[in-house]
């Protein structure tokens, strides 16, 4: 039937509701098991367990709720909109445009404004056993019209409807009984209800056959073709606003900004910085070391060096127990210099540091977590080889830093942290 006489839709992955839950369990059972084995086998404590789940639990509510309330993929299956919609085509349907619906019921939480003529909407069957539950056609007759299908045009009290622009030219076809035949009871639509007939007219069984649709079977407006991109097409005018335009102006400013110059890092825990303090959201300047290649660690091209003093987020290296952990710290030590402990002070190729202040009135106590980097008197643990940088925390109370890691690649910058931008009362520059 479908590519034929039914025309149907059916959420990303799933047609029917119960497919829908079983894939959301599935889902929820593999993100359950990976993360378990992730636990077992990378040294989770408990605490972040609970908090990847509760990660996991609050991504997943936000998703369903924004599926329920507001918008929602479908994917068209067969040929009874064709050529307005064809098959394979996704589509976004706008949820909350008619009144929010109740969760699994045909019934509104309340009304918004109705459905319009020549809307293309989705909604459920009415009909007690169909082969698909769930439905798009578009809106032709409207409550307390009398309509009839003759001549290849749909009248409407009398009126023979023109076609909107946009729409294709379409011969309606005069198969079934409602909206074809005469009597009240198949020509005029009732209070509450519509005529949702398909633009593929001679290969749709639509409003014709099983009637009059209830606005509360409506689930919402197709509002436009998102995949494939070929054929992305807005049915409501909205990407024609400017505030729309604006919008998606600032998000592509906003996503450039993110994968090629800069991100955001929210400080996890107090005494990472004796500037920053847990909760602290700061911005990290990624341009400054080179222009990044989106989800790698690569660049384009190498950028400047890291200055001492100099506050940086950055990678654990992957040799390390803490490989790909993010931590931030003061540059201390650069590329081939010798970097010790002399009598609780840094000391750079000999010499005590002398700036900048962050670095030259700090002291290091053998408290301070161990490691023998910086300790020892063998070229190994002492002189930073070309390329990498010598690192230390911000803190004492937060020491996992080059002591421990060992000395920082220069692919395993991140950027400089530079400013802190949230909350807004501890909005500042940082600097060395």
């Amino acid at each position: 039937m479908p590519g034929k006489r039914n025309q149907s839709t059916k959420p990303e992955g799933a047609q029917q509701r119960s497919t829908r839950g079983a894939n959301v369990a599935k889902a929820g059972a593999g993100a359950l098991i990976l993360g378990l084995l992730t636990w077992l086998t990378g040294g989770f404590t408990r605490e972040n367990g609970i908090e990847w789940l509760k990660s996991i639990a609050v991504a997943l509510g936000i998703a369903l709720v924004f599926r329920w309330s507001l918008t929602e993929p479908f994917k068209i299956p067969s040929e009874s909109m064709v050529p307005t919609l064809k098959v394979g085509d996704r589509i976004f349907v706008n949820k909350f445009v008619y009144g929010l619906r109740f969760p699994f019921m045909n019934r509104r939480i309340w009304h918004n404004d109705g459905p319009q003529r020549w809307d293309i909407v989705v909604f459920k069957s009415v009909e007690d056993h169909p082969e698909h539950k769930t439905l798009v056609k578009r809106v032709v007759g409207l409550p307390g019209e009398r309509i009839h299908i003759a001549n290849g045009k749909v009248h409407v009290n009398g009126e023979a409807l023109e076609l909107p622009d946009g729409m294709p030219r379409i011969e309606y076809t005069t198969s079934g009984r409602y909206g074809v035949a005469t009597d009240d009871r198949f020509a005029v639509v009732p209070e509450g209800c519509y005529l949702l007939l398909g633009d593929n007219s001679a290969r749709s069984r639509d409003g014709r056959t099983w009637g009059w649709m209830p606005n509360e079977h409506i689930v919402g407006r197709v509002s436009c073709i998102g995949w494939p991109i070929s054929r992305w097409r807005d049915f409501t005018g909205f990407s024609d606003t400017w505030w729309w335009r604006t919008l998606v102006l600032v998000l592509g400013v906003l996503l450039f900004v993110r994968l090629f110059l800069g991100r955001s890092w929210r400080v996890p825990e107090a005494g990472v910085s004796d500037s920053l303090a847990k909760g602290d959201h700061v911005y990290v300047n990624r341009w400054c070391f080179g222009v990044p290649i989106p989800f790698t660690r690569s660049r384009f091209y190498r950028g400047r060096g890291a200055r001492r003093g100099e506050l940086v987020a950055y990678y654990a290296p992957d040799e390390s127990e803490s490989a790909g952990q993010v931590f931030v710290g003061r540059v201390a030590g650069l590329p081939e210099e010798h970097v010790q402990f002399k009598s609780d002070r840094l000391c750079i190729n000999g010499a005590p540091v002398a700036e900048p202040a962050s670095l030259a009135g700090r002291t290091f106590s053998e408290a301070n977590p161990g490691g023998p980097y910086a300790r020892s008197k063998g070229k190994r643990h002492s002189q930073v080889p070309g390329g990498h940088y010598f690192i230390l925390s911000d803190s004492p109370e937060h020491g996992e830093d080059s002591r421990t890691l060992g000395w920082i690649p220069h692919r395993d910058l991140i950027g400089v942290v530079s400013a802190v931008w949230w909350p807004p009362r501890r909005w500042r520059r940082l600097r060395p």
